[in-house]
């Protein structure tokens, strides 16, 4: 398939996916988690489904363990700067938060592919 074409695919799915998890988001309560239903998983599943199609199987499992280990890395990630953004400088914080993100993205990568 042509890259163009993809591209334009992969843009015109995300662009939908998004505007359906907007208005999925804008029924539920609380309004706060209208940001978690936005673009990332509209975008990773359109991009997900645009490979399975165009690149075949083993590509997208592939991008799904990439997203996996992501999506863990950024949970701890986010459980490691909530635990210490008062406590210790932002500096520290961010830096040991990396090191949060980096272990358990590492270690999902690691045991999936």
């Amino acid at each position: 398939m042509n890259d163009l074409l993809l591209l334009a695919l992969k843009g015109l799915a995300g662009g939908t996916l998004v505007v359906m998890f907007a208005l999925l988001s804008e029924m539920l309560q609380p309004k706060r988690f209208a940001g978690l239903f936005g673009a990332a998983p509209a975008v990773a599943i359109a991009g997900l489904a645009l490979t399975l199609a165009s690149k075949g199987a083993h590509d997208a499992r592939e991008n799904a363990i990439g997203m996996l280990a992501g999506a863990s890395g950024m949970l701890c990630y986010a459980l490691v700067l909530v635990a210490l953004m008062r406590r210790v400088r932002p500096l520290v914080a961010s830096a040991l938060g990396l090191a949060a993100w980096v272990l358990p993205a590492g270690a999902v990568a690691a045991l999936l592919l």
